[in-house]
């Protein structure tokens, strides 16, 4: 038995190990969601759901603005991890100032482009026309968070990597409480509405910026910066192509997601603005599943991809049944949450009658959702930590060609309830074909 210990030590303690990271990850995505929930009842509750509808399309530009760039986590944690699991001190130190300047030059080309940005997401979003004015005003302040949203992105993914979840929950911390504060102050005590949201996270994104890079230069330490700053091997046409090309392959595969899930307000656009906000109710849906899946998910990016680091398949295979049982647990415990408290989830977000009739239609699809789709967020996160940018881009294309045809039947057929549907039969899609991929993926370790 001790020999046992002394050859597998990283069986002992492994769920200890995996909440250490799901933890406070779940607590961390838990208040976005909560700040969420704050916005939308703000807005839910003014006069007309032309506001909630805004808010609703502003999130989804936003979502296909800053996540076309979410290699920029997902990537990070993956190199992180790995280097983590040398013991690779130099190498994270160099990770990060690579992506750091990425993050800066990338941020800088989406705010010159901001104008056709905005035109590009109305033509493919194409809300209602009422809805236009409210979105525009939103959008052009909140496009001036990119560098510091960009460059955040970074930061949790180097922290994710490493395994120091509860940093990267302080920092979630000030981002989600200082935005949801912020929005209560502009919105309630000023009465700016839609760009009082808008202006609360920006204000968000940019303090918690400043406190990221503090963390940053404290935990690798300032010389350490430099040095990699001046040191040629961090500039290596090596080093920065391979970065180049997992980023490359995740920003295509971020990309397609991002397309599948706009797909979801345009399709609800043609039904009307009371689809549009039942659909940014469902989304809170989503967030509320996200928060306990992307817990055990992190767990996987950061576990799994030390033990890809290091060479042992025996540890990344355990690893990666260990995160999927906990991720299981999670999915049957947001359906029973959604069977018996839909009603009243939707009841507390919005007083539109219209609304919530039309968004209680959805509710058996919400039940449906996390027990189908947590092999999706979990093999994402498995994918990650081995760099796997390939593979995941592959599964994502094959599923959005299968949602692409299912949508709009789908939704001539049943309305609302089949939009739904098709989301949830794409998020399946992509855990079955990620599973089976996932023999290919374990054989490229080498045998213990």
């Amino acid at each position: 038995m001790n020999s046992t210990k002394s050859v597998e030590p990283w069986k002992d303690g492994g769920d200890r190990k995996i909440w250490a990271i799901a933890g406070p990850a779940i607590i961390a995505n838990s208040s976005a969601p909560l700040v969420g929930l704050v916005d939308t009842w703000m807005v839910g509750h003014l006069p007309s759901s032309i506001h909630l509808a805004a808010i609703g399309v502003g999130a989804t530009i936003f979502s296909y603005v800053f996540w076309t760039f979410g290699f920029l986590r997902m990537g990070t944690t993956g190199f992180a991890a790995q280097a983590h699991g040398r013991r690779d001190t130099v190498g994270l130190t160099q990770l990060m100032v690579r992506v750091s300047l990425t993050s800066l030059v990338i941020a800088l080309a989406v705010i010159i482009l901001q104008g056709l940005l905005f035109s590009a997401a109305v033509q493919i979003i194409e809300p209602p026309e009422a809805i236009i004015a409210p979105l525009s005003d939103y959008f052009d302040i909140r496009i001036w968070a990119a560098p510091a949203t960009l460059f955040f992105y970074g930061v949790n993914g180097f922290l994710i990597g490493i395994a120091r979840a509860k940093t990267a929950l302080w920092l979630h911390l000030i981002l989600n409480i200082s935005n949801g504060l912020l929005n209560l102050v502009f919105v309630l005590g000023f009465d700016l509405g839609v760009a009082g949201i808008a202006l609360g996270t920006l204000i968000a994104e940019w303090l918690t910026a400043l406190v990221a890079g503090i963390i940053l230069v404290k935990y690798l330490g300032a010389p350490l910066i430099v040095d990699a700053i001046k040191e040629r091997s961090t500039w290596a046409v090596r080093q920065v192509f391979a970065l180049l090309k997992v980023n490359g392959l995740l920003l295509c595969r971020t990309l397609l997601l991002i397309t599948a899930l706009a797909m979801i307000m345009r399709e609800a656009s043609q039904m009307g603005a009371d689809e549009v906000a039942a659909s940014q109710i469902a989304n809170v849906f989503l967030m509320l599943i996200a928060l306990g899946l992307d817990g055990f998910a992190y767990a996987g990016e950061a576990l799994a991809g030390a033990a890809w680091g290091a060479g042992n398949k025996a540890e990344f295979r355990f690893q990666v049944i260990r995160t999927s049982l906990w991720a299981a647990v999670a999915s049957l415990m947001y359906a029973t949450i959604f069977y018996l408290g839909g009603d009243f989830i939707i009841a507390s977000l919005t007083n539109l009658e219209d609304v919530r009739n039309v968004a209680e239609q959805i509710i058996p699809v919400m039940v449906l959702i996390p027990l189908i789709a947590f092999p999706c967020y979990q093999f994402d996160g498995i994918f990650i930590g081995a760099t796997a940018a390939g593979l995941m881009l592959s599964t994502m294309l094959i599923s959005v060609v299968i949602y692409i045809m299912i949508l709009s039947p789908l939704s001539d057929a049943y309305g609302i309830t089949g939009l739904w549907l098709a989301v949830a039969i794409f998020m399946g899609l992509r855990g079955l074909f990620q599973l089976v991929c996932y023999p290919w993926l374990e054989r490229r370790l080498p045998e213990p």
